[in-house]
C-alpha cells in the first residue's frame, strides 16, 4: 500500500516534469481466480490525441482478453487519470498456468504493467481442538482460510470424516473459518481421519478457488453391553463341561478385550469359584459327579455393568459296588439321594433289594448262599457290572442287609424279652454274690482262730527262640507303626523275639508288594478306593502292614497255603493298579501311586494265633524302592519276573531298565474252575 501510494505522488508530482506517455501503477505478484483486479493509470499524451485508450490482459504468448476500451480527446501535456477495474473470472483464466500483465495503448503511445500469477490457492490453517473423543462428543475445527493473493476467504468450508459417514459444511466469512458437528454414539473406535475443504465459486456456482486441511483424530472404545453366553445350558456332571463365554461389546458392536471378574455360585449361593477371565474367550468349567444339582450361576460386575446366568447341573443317579468276599458294597456316588431297586444275581439266583441312600452313603450286604462259588453281578435302572465270583457259606442264597438285620433284630419282642430276664438274672445273682460278701466268716468246729491257707503261684516257663533281621529292615519298621488292614493289629516285625506258645518258626520264600498311595487333598472316595485295593489283597489271604506312606502286602505259603505267590501276587498288584486307575477316571482328587513287588526269604511263625515274620534279606526296602519309582504302574523284579513270565505279559521299563512292566495279566482261574467242576461232575 505504501508503494502505491508513493507510486500516486509520483505519477502527480513528478510526471509532468517528465515526458508524455502512458503510465500503469505496478500490479501486485499474485492474484486469485475471481479476484477483482483495480489498478490507477494515467495519460498524458504529447500530442492532441482523440481515440481510445484500450487496456488489455495478455496471459502467456497466445491469450489476449480486452478490459477497458474508452474514448478521450486530450490536449497535449493534459494528465488523465483512468482507473482499470476488472474481475478475474473468465473462463479462458481457469486453467492458466502462466503468468499475465496489462498491456494499454492510446494513439501513438503503448505502456506494459508488471506481471503477476494467476493462483486458485486458498492457504487454510486449522486447528483441531482435540485429539480423542467419546462417542456421541463434537468435534469442533477453527482457523482461517485466505487466499494467496492475500484476499480473505468469502466462501464455503466442508468437514467430511468418510470412516464416520459424517459431512457438515457451513459459510465462511471474512476468512474466518468455525464449524463443529457431532460424531455418532455408535462411532467405531480407533483412529479416523478428518478432511476439511474451503472454496469459493463464481455466480454461476463454479468453483474458483479451494484450499484443503486434513489430520486424523481418535475415537475412545467404551464399554456397552455385556453378555454370558454358554454352548450348553444344561450338562450332566462327570461327563459333559460347562462351556461359556463372557461376551463384551463396544459402541459399535465390536468385541472390546478385558480382564474380568467371574463368580461361580452353587444352587445354595454358596461361591464356588472366583476368578480372572479374558473376555471373548472360551472358558471351560468341569464338575464332579457329586456336585450339588440345581441352576447354579454365573454372575460378572465390571465398571457399571452386572450380567449373571444361570445354568443347569443334572441330577445324577449311579451306584458304585464292590464285592470282598462275602459282602457287597454299594455306595452312592452320584449327586441326588438313590432310592430304587438294587439287583443283585448270585449265580442263577436273583433277588430285588429296594435302597435308599444319601450322597455318599455306603451300605454293605451280606451274601449268603449253600456252600461254593458263585458268580455275582448287580444291576440298577442305569447300568449292570459284573463283579466276579467268591465263595459263599450258607444254607439259602440270601442277600441281607446288615444294618437292617441287627435293627430288626434289637426291635424283635422276643429279643426285649430275653434282655429283660438276662438283667433280672444279673441283678439277682448281683445281689447274692453282695450278701455274701457282706456275711460273717464262720470258724471251723473246735477252731480258736483263722487259718491262713498258702497259696502257691504257678508259673510258665517255655524255651525261647530268638530270630534277627537286618538293621535296614528293622529301622524301616521302628520308624512306623505296623496295622494289619481290616484284622486285628498285629506286631510289626522286631530285631528279635522271645516267642512263647508258638509253632516252630520255619524259613520260607515269600514275595512282598509295596503300594506307596498318596491322596491329593482330604477325600472320602479316595480313601475308599485306597481301602477297597488293600481288601484284594485280603481275598488273596495276605498280610498287610502300614509302614508309612507304604502299605505292605505279603504273601507267603504259610499264609496263602499255595506255592504260586509270585503269580498270586502279580495278579492281586494288577488288580489293585486297575482299581486305583479307574478311581483317577472318576474323580477329580487322584491318588498318586507306585507298586513294586520283589522276593525274598522270611522266617515265618504263629504265636497265638497271630502270624509274625521276620525279614532275611532287603526283601521289603527293595520294594519299596521299586514303589518310590514306579508312576502310576506295577514295576517287578527280575527274580518275580522268572516265576511268572507263562502268566503275564512284561516289558522292560523305560525309565528302570533292571525291572519289569506288567503289560497284561492273564487269568486262567475261571477256565481252571470250569475244568475242575466238569473232572467232579465226571468222576
Amino acid at each position: 500500500m505504501r508503494l502505491r501510494l508513493i507510486f500516486i505522488v509520483g505519477i502527480f508530482v513528478l510526471l509532468p516534469l517528465a515526458s508524455a506517455g502512458i503510465f500503469i501503477e505496478p500490479l501486485n505478484e499474485i492474484y486469485n481466480y475471481g479476484d477483482q483486479l483495480t489498478i490507477r493509470t494515467n495519460l498524458i499524451p504529447s500530442s492532441a490525441t482523440a481515440g481510445h485508450y484500450i487496456v488489455d490482459l495478455k496471459c502467456g504468448a497466445n491469450l489476449t482478453i480486452n478490459i477497458f476500451n474508452q474514448f478521450f480527446n486530450l490536449q497535449p501535456g493534459v494528465e488523465q487519470p483512468v482507473q482499470i477495474t476488472t474481475q478475474l473470472t473468465n473462463p479462458l483464466l481457469s486453467n492458466l498456468s502462466s503468468s499475465c500483465y496489462l498491456f494499454s495503448n492510446f494513439g501513438s503511445d503503448v505502456a506494459s504493467s508488471s506481471s503477476f500469477a494467476l493462483s486458485k490457492i486458498i492457504i487454510v490453517e486449522l486447528e483441531l481442538e482435540f485429539d480423542e473423543l467419546a462417542p456421541g462428543k463434537k468435534i469442533s475445527v477453527s482457523g482461517s482460510a485466505i487466499k494467496e493473493s492475500g484476499v480473505s476467504l468469502n466462501g464455503f468450508v466442508e468437514l467430511s470424516v468418510p470412516s464416520l459417514n459424517l459431512y457438515k459444511s457451513t459459510a465462511v466469512s471474512n476468512g474466518i473459518v468455525n464449524i463443529s458437528t457431532l460424531i455418532p454414539e455408535n462411532s467405531k473406535s480407533g483412529k479416523h481421519n478428518i478432511t476439511v475443504e474451503v472454496h469459493d465459486t463464481s455466480s454461476s456456482g463454479n468453483v474458483m478457488n479451494t484450499g484443503g486441511f486434513s489430520d486424523e483424530f481418535n475415537v475412545k472404545q467404551i464399554l456397552k453391553e455385556i453378555e454370558i453366553s454358554a454352548v450348553d445350558e444344561e450338562i450332566e456332571p462327570g461327563k459333559e463341561e460347562f462351556v461359556f463365554q463372557i461376551v463384551t461389546r463396544d459402541q459399535a458392536g465390536d468385541p472390546i478385550l478385558k480382564e474380568i471378574n467371574i463368580l461361580v455360585s452353587d444352587p445354595r449361593g454358596l461361591p464356588f469359584i472366583k476368578k480372572i477371565v479374558k473376555s471373548n474367550e472360551n472358558q471351560k468349567m468341569a464338575f464332579s459327579l457329586n456336585n450339588t444339582p440345581g441352576y447354579w450361576a454365573v454372575e460378572v460386575t465390571l465398571d457399571d455393568f452386572t450380567e449373571r446366568k444361570l445354568f443347569y447341573v443334572a441330577e445324577v443317579r449311579k451306584l458304585q459296588t464292590s464285592l470282598i468276599n462275602d459282602t457287597l458294597i454299594v455306595t452312592n456316588i452320584g449327586n441326588t439321594p438313590y432310592k430304587g431297586p438294587l439287583e443283585v444275581t448270585i449265580g442263577s439266583f436273583v433277588e430285588v433289594k429296594q435302597i435308599s441312600l444319601d450322597v455318599g452313603e455306603t451300605k454293605k450286604f451280606n451274601l449268603e448262599a449253600p456252600d461254593g462259588t458263585y458268580s455275582i453281578s448287580v444291576a440298577d435302572a442305569s447300568e449292570s457290572q459284573v463283579l466276579g465270583s467268591t465263595f459263599l457259606t450258607g444254607n439259602a442264597i440270601k442277600v441281607s442287609d446288615l444294618r437292617e438285620d441287627l435293627l430288626d433284630t434289637i426291635k424283635n419282642p422276643i429279643i426285649w424279652w430275653i434282655a429283660a430276664i438276662l438283667f433280672v438274672l444279673i441283678v439277682v445273682l448281683v445281689q447274692v454274690k453282695l450278701r455274701l460278701q457282706h456275711r460273717p466268716p464262720s470258724a471251723p468246729l473246735g477252731a480258736s482262730k483263722n487259718v491262713e491257707l498258702p497259696v502257691k503261684k504257678v508259673g510258665l516257663d517255655k524255651p525261647a527262640m530268638t530270630v534277627s533281621e537286618p538293621s535296614e529292615t528293622r529301622q524301616n519298621w521302628s520308624s512306623s507303626s505296623s496295622t494289619l488292614i481290616g484284622l486285628s493289629r498285629s506286631t510289626p516285625p522286631t530285631s528279635s523275639r522271645i516267642f512263647a506258645d508258638t509253632q516252630t518258626g520255619a524259613r520260607e520264600r515269600a514275595v512282598v508288594i509295596a503300594l506307596r498311595a498318596n491322596m491329593a487333598g482330604n477325600s472320602a472316595y479316595a480313601g475308599q478306593a485306597i481301602n477297597s485295593s488293600l481288601s484284594l489283597a485280603q481275598e488273596a489271604n495276605a498280610k498287610i502292614y502300614i509302614d508309612g506312606d507304604f502299605k505292605i502286602i505279603l504273601f507267603s505259603p504259610r499264609l496263602t497255603k499255595s506255592n504260586e505267590n509270585a503269580v498270586l501276587a502279580v495278579q492281586t498288584a494288577k488288580r489293585i493298579e486297575s482299581l486305583l486307575a479307574e478311581h483317577n477316571k472318576l474323580y477329580q482328587n487322584k491318588i498318586n501311586f507306585g507298586i513294586g513287588i520283589h522276593e525274598g526269604d522270611i522266617i515265618s511263625e504263629i504265636e497265638n494265633g497271630v502270624f509274625h515274620f521276620t525279614s532275611v534279606g532287603n526283601v521289603i526296602s527293595a520294594a519299596k524302592r521299586i514303589a518310590q519309582n514306579a508312576t502310576m504302574k506295577t514295576l517287578l523284579t527280575e527274580a518275580v519276573k522268572s516265576k511268572v513270565s507263562g502268566n503275564v505279559k512284561l516289558e522292560k521299563s523305560a525309565t528302570s531298565p533292571s525291572l519289569w512292566e506288567i503289560t497284561r495279566v492273564i487269568d486262567r482261574t475261571k477256565s481252571e474252575e470250569f475244568l475242575r467242576r466238569f473232572t467232579a461232575r465226571n468222576k
